[in-house]
């Protein structure tokens, strides 16, 4: 059942937001974010040849084992054509290398992996890759690319987080350019009015509000509301099993209560439009005059 209330609405800070969202909470009170990281971290994994695409963000690679599918980790992308249209373009004959920085398989034994082109960091630059700045990012890391080319959206996941910091700040300025998918009303995040919201039922999205109630039950469990009306306006669920690490990363209800959010994931209908959160950095804490919102 959800808790009465305020509406609260969850929005992804113009800046990056770190591993997890206490750093967005610093960031929203104290201003300035740290530069975008260079390059991926965590542990170095296959090495291969690229052989293809069997899905908008799954690439088929031929390492010296055999041939392994290979998920882009922390994105996902509402323009699947256009995202694998330019994969391939920037793929071809590439020898690809993964990293390793959270779970490494999923349950269709893909690989979960931050990939970089390994022909472009030994200095063979692809023009379509320089970017607006003028070749000075990761111009090798394919999720930094595909989200400045505005190809793809940061979407995290409880065992696959490590980048949300750097990723975050890559999809908002090409979000604050207008860049690709964000030039389309229909891509750009959503106001938390539940009418509006309707609509994206049964969809991933990124929504955008005030948390007018925030509320954790005998149980653990969470819920913060961005309307008056728990029963029909939308609702953020973290569970009790979740609520501890939200709680570590400076998001507790109290802190969380009146603030501007930005939050992204599943739109689900129990009363209302409702998200669940399983982990911090799917969660914004927003200053008051950060990029205003919205579309409905």
């Amino acid at each position: 059942m959800k808790s009465l209330f305020l509406p609260v609405l969850i929005v992804l800070v113009s800046g990056p937001l770190a591993c997890g969202p206490s750093a967005a909470v610093q960031d929203a009170l104290h201003g300035p974010q740290p530069a975008v990281r260079a390059e991926p971290a965590g542990a170095a994994g296959e090495t291969g040849r690229f052989l293809g695409l069997s899905g908008a963000l799954t690439l088929s690679v031929e390492t010296a084992d055999g041939v392994i599918e290979v998920r882009l980790a922390e994105i996902d992308t509402p323009v699947p054509e256009a995202a694998s249209a330019q994969l391939g373009l920037w793929l071809e004959g590439e020898e690809v290398s993964l990293i390793y920085s959270g779970l490494r398989r999923d349950r269709y034994d893909r690989a979960l992996a931050q990939v970089r082109t390994n022909g472009l960091r030994d200095g063979r630059r692809d023009e379509q890759l320089s970017g607006d700045d003028g070749g000075a990012g990761p111009s090798d890391w394919l999720q930094y690319r595909l989200l400045e080319a505005g190809l793809a959206r940061v979407m995290t996941h409880a065992d696959n987080h490590a980048h949300a910091t750097d990723l975050l700040a890559v999809e908002a300025r090409a979000r604050s350019q207008g860049v690709g998918l964000w030039g389309d009303p229909a891509n750009r995040i959503r106001d938390s009015h539940p009418d509006a919201l309707a609509q994206d039922v049964g969809s991933a999205q990124i929504v955008s509000g005030r948390v007018l109630d925030a509320v954790q039950l005998d149980s653990g469990r969470i819920y913060l509301n961005f309307g008056s009306d728990y029963r029909t306006d939308f609702t953020v669920r973290i569970d009790a099993e979740d609520a501890e690490a939200f709680s570590e990363a400076g998001l507790s209800p109290d802190t969380l209560e009146g603030r501007r959010v930005r939050v992204r994931g599943w739109l689900s209908d129990e009363n209302g439009p409702m998200m669940t959160l399983d982990h911090p950095a799917r969660l914004e804490v927003l200053d008051e005059t950060s990029d205003p919102v919205i579309a409905r």
